[in-house]
Formats: structure tokens, sequence, C-alpha cells
């Protein structure tokens, strides 16, 4: 079996992502009751690091990242980002969600640009960040084109391109494919590899897809259900760009559906 790692902290080289004994609980349908979302998570995410969480519907992946964003300050323990407590939202955190959520009246240059609405930046400093994320993502030939007027997939891409535009140091993906066809889903995997290979930031990243979580992540967090917890860390050493046919990744994704298999 391929080797895993177990629930204890990892070791960490500088400043990075942190959370330490994360709790989190919602009112449950009568005044006195509470439901458990989360249960004492803990993990140390290294600085450019790509981690991956693959769990269940119910095991809190969306939740979490919703506390690391700072939409929620309501949970106990504590997140740090470069050894700084996260008190709410913050340009150094971005985000990109499975729905797009791009304006239709706005068009691809002018969609990225909202990324820097609050970003000390002059106007022609901000031209020219949005020209070079909307190059990052290939969608240089569509910048005057409204969402309805792109694919499902290069919409996706102009969700990353926003996210990444403030160059924030952790960016934060909340099954960004998980409402695409196979074909680009596989094509829009490769090339956030890419991105994040080039931009070097932290990234963050939910999805139901084990073979997803495999071959992006250098680490695997699997998550278990009721409460949300992690059941283990999941090391991938694989050379980049991965192939899935490679013998040693259909051991490492196969070892990680086993969790699966075990708690259904």
């Amino acid at each position: 079996m391929p080797a895993s790692q177990p629930l204890p902290l990892s070791p960490q080289q500088g400043n990075g992502l942190r959370l330490e004994h994360v709790s989190k609980h919602f009112s449950g349908a009568s005044a006195d009751t509470q439901l458990q979302v989360l249960d004492n998570i803990q993990l140390d995410i290294a600085p450019g690091e790509f981690i991956t969480i693959v769990g269940a519907s119910g095991c809190g992946k969306s939740t979490l990242l919703r506390l690391i964003l700072g939409l929620d300050e309501a949970f106990e323990g504590r997140i740090l980002l470069d050894e700084k407590p996260i008190k709410g939202t913050g340009l150094e955190r971005g985000i990109v969600f499975q729905d797009h959520r791009l304006f239709p009246w706005l068009t691809v240059e002018q969609n990225v640009a909202v990324g820097l609405k609050n970003a000390p930046l002059t106007p022609a400093q901000k031209r020219e960040t949005v020209r070079e994320h909307i190059h990052l993502v290939g969608l240089q030939d569509f910048t005057e084109s409204y969402p309805h007027q792109i694919s499902g997939g290069m919409a996706q891409r102009v969700a990353i391109a926003r996210g990444l535009v403030n160059r924030p140091s952790v960016l934060l993906l909340d099954e960004p494919f998980g409402a695409l066809d196979a074909l680009t889903r596989a094509r829009l995997q490769r090339e956030l590899q890419n991105i994040w290979q080039q931009e070097k930031i932290t990234m963050v990243h939910v999805t139901h897809d084990v073979d997803e979580a495999v071959y992006l992540g250098d680490r695997v967090v699997v998550m278990q259900p009721h409460p949300g917890r992690i059941r283990r860390i999941v090391d991938i050493d694989l050379p980049r760009p991965r192939n899935r046919s490679d013998a040693r990744f259909i051991a490492l994704r196969d070892d990680v559906l086993s969790d699966f298999a075990e708690l259904s």
C-alpha cells in the first residue's frame, strides 16, 4: 500500500497557513441543540503547497474554506496565515467557487478587474495586472466577450484569473470544476496545475473527485463526516505533470478510495 501520512501536523518551513484545533457548530432545530460540522481540524500548509481536500458530502469541506476565507468567525480554535490570526476577509486570500459567479453585464476583462477593486494600485497598474492574468489563463482573445459568449470552462478560467489577480498568498478553490464535462474538467485540471507552478502560491482545493485530488495535490487531506474530521493525510510523491495511467498514480488513487469504501 502507498505510504500515507498520519494525522499529526507535518513539519513546516517558513510561514504558511495553519489550522489549530478548529471546530465549528451550527444551531440545531431547538435553541439548546447544536450541530457539530467540524471537529478538531489540525493542519499545517507550507507556502506554495498544493493541498487537496476530499470527502463525502457533509464532511465540512466547504465550511472549512469559508472559515479560512474569513466569511465566518464563529468557530473554536485558530487559523493563522503567516503566523497571524485570520480576522475577516482580506486581499491575501482569494477564492474560486463551483459556480463562476461572473457578472453577466461585464466583459471578461471587466470581470477580472473586479478582483482589483480595493487593490492599492494605479489605474495603469490595474490594467496591466488584469492583462497579465487574462494571458495566464489563455483568454487574451476574449477580453471583450461577455459571459454568455464563452463556454463554461472559459468562464471558470475567468473566475480563476479573478481569484489570482490580487496575487493572494492563498487561493481557495471550492469544487471549481464540479459542474463541467469530463473533457473540460481534465483540461482545466492540467491548466490549473500549470498556473500553480508558474504563480507559486498556496492552493487549497476542495473536491469530491479522488482522481482530481491525487492528480493535483502535493498532499490529499481525506475527511470523514458527522462531524467533519481529518481521517488521514496522504503524501502524493509523484513527478509533475502526472500520468493517470501510471501504476503509482493508480495505487495512490485506489488507496484514497479505500477510505470511502470503509465509510460506506
